[in-house]
């Protein structure tokens, strides 16, 4: 055993995060500064998590009545804090009375507009590893395992390697983390610890760290079908010291949320993890995929916003990434021409130069009745006809497509998920959405096979 993999053995969580009332408070006696109407105050203040998964700034002033009444009106106005010396935009989310409040005592809690927001330390921070925790990621199993000994009985617990070019991130599954559960329930849980060092172990920054955190946002979002980003992250130097902190919130579960990775299987996230960041490190990609991804999210969740927005937004997505890649990376079309095409076209171009079929699949047998009596020429054609039939009320076709929403949404996703996989040069296996007989854990090869990215170089 190498001295990383010694080292990683001990991996445990930075905060007591605790159960599921009130609020637990992660970092203490923070300087800070604000101002409620036309009084500065000077206090200090903590970080504190609550049972929702917000990280929020809380501190404890003395005010008058007359200042109570002021901040009350003034609410809305106070728009920054400066938390242990760093500015950070804030509202007042809640002035409540505390155990002094014969006193004047008030508990002022302030919500950050931004994320992640600084507490401890700054992008020149020197870092040698950041531990970061993870709420009802549905990874379970790992790429390998450590045994836990307590007493007279044993258990494993599940450890998911991944590794790029420059980093090395380990997922840590915790004891009696039941994602299942926890995504039955509406707060959070934490269910891994992750621990982000450089590949040649080196020290880092903490502008790259920071970064690394926003790429594993995006990464652990994709996978996860939802929200998923690394929550307080907790950067150490070479001597085990604490230096460098930033606050993140949590989001609070969904019943379900479907997406290309199959939690059996954890070794698809460590094959796509090197080309998904390979791919944000290109300017225009990572600003693509952000908002692809931010899409894919808000489609997948067909409770919050309905099944024919997920039709919608799914196809937006799809659209972005066109562009992204026929355009701009492959110049396969110019701009003005990919405007004129079709969306049917768009989608179409995409698909063949990504190797992905565009014929109806054979278990949407509804949809393939319709494509056949309405002559629609393959499922790019079918699901631009089902969205202008959502988006145009004057569509004479609007009430045909009317049961059909659900197969279609899952066949827009399918889409979607295939055509990111497919830019990252992924070749294994996933899961797939698709309606169909199978048994837990069953995963497909993607349709491409092993053929490289067209005139990517893998990239």
């Amino acid at each position: 055993m190498d001295q990383w993999s010694r080292m990683m053995m001990d991996v445990e969580p930075c905060y007591a995060f605790g159960g599921a009332e009130g609020s637990n408070s992660l970092e203490q006696n923070l300087p800070c500064s604000f101002k409620l109407g036309e009084k500065d105050f000077t206090s200090q203040a903590e970080v504190v998590f609550d049972s929702n998964g917000d990280a929020d700034i809380r501190t404890e002033v003395q005010l008058t009545l007359e200042d109570s009444l002021s901040a009350l009106c003034s609410l809305t106005g106070t728009d920054q804090i400066i938390l242990n010396g760093h500015k950070i935009p804030a509202f007042v989310s809640a002035i409540d009375s505390s155990s002094s409040a014969s006193s004047g005592g008030r508990i002022i809690t302030f919500s950050p507009n931004q994320e992640p927001f600084p507490i401890i330390g700054n992008d020149d921070t020197r870092i040698s590893k950041v531990l970061f925790h993870l709420f009802n990621f549905k990874d379970r199993f790992g790429t390998s395992h450590k045994m836990i000994h307590s007493g007279s009985s044993a258990y494993r617990l599940g450890i998911t390697e991944l590794m790029s070019t420059k980093w090395r991130v380990e997922l840590h599954e915790i004891k009696d983390a039941d994602s299942a559960e926890a995504g039955k329930k509406h707060n959070p849980v934490l269910t891994h610890v992750g621990c982000l060092t450089r590949v040649d172990n080196s020290e880092f920054n903490g502008a790259s760290a920071r970064k690394m955190m926003l790429d594993l946002r995006e990464f652990f979002t994709f996978s996860q079908g939802y929200f998923c980003p690394p929550i307080m992250p907790v950067g150490y130097d070479k001597n085990e010291t604490k230096v460098w902190v930033l606050g993140v919130s949590s989001h609070p579960p969904i019943k379900s949320s479907m997406s290309w990775f199959d939690p059996h299987h954890s070794s698809q996230l460590a094959h796509l993890f090197p080309n998904f960041l390979s791919k944000l490190e290109d300017k225009r990609w990572r600003d693509t995929l952000h908002s692809v991804i931010y899409w894919y999210v808000r489609s997948n969740n067909t409770s919050g916003s309905g099944i024919d927005a997920g039709i919608i937004l799914s196809q937006v997505a799809i659209e972005r990434l066109a562009y992204e890649y026929a355009v701009n990376q492959r110049k396969l079309i110019e701009p003005n021409g990919f405007k004129d095409l079709k969306a049917s076209d768009k989608y179409r171009l995409l698909f063949a130069s990504l190797d992905i079929p565009t014929a109806i699949p054979s278990n949407l047998p509804k949809i393939q009745a319709i494509a056949k009596k309405f002559k629609y020429l393959d499922a790019p054609h079918f699901l631009t006809e089902i969205r202008n039939a959502i988006v145009h009320p004057e569509h004479k076709r609007r009430d045909v497509f009317s049961d059909l929403y659900y197969d279609s949404w899952r066949l827009g996703m399918w889409y979607l998920e295939l055509a990111v996989l497919r830019l990252c040069d992924y070749k294994e296996t996933y899961a797939n959405r698709l309606p169909r007989e199978h048994w837990i854990g069953q995963v497909d090869e993607v349709p491409w096979g092993h053929v490289p990215l067209p005139g990517c170089d893998g990239k």
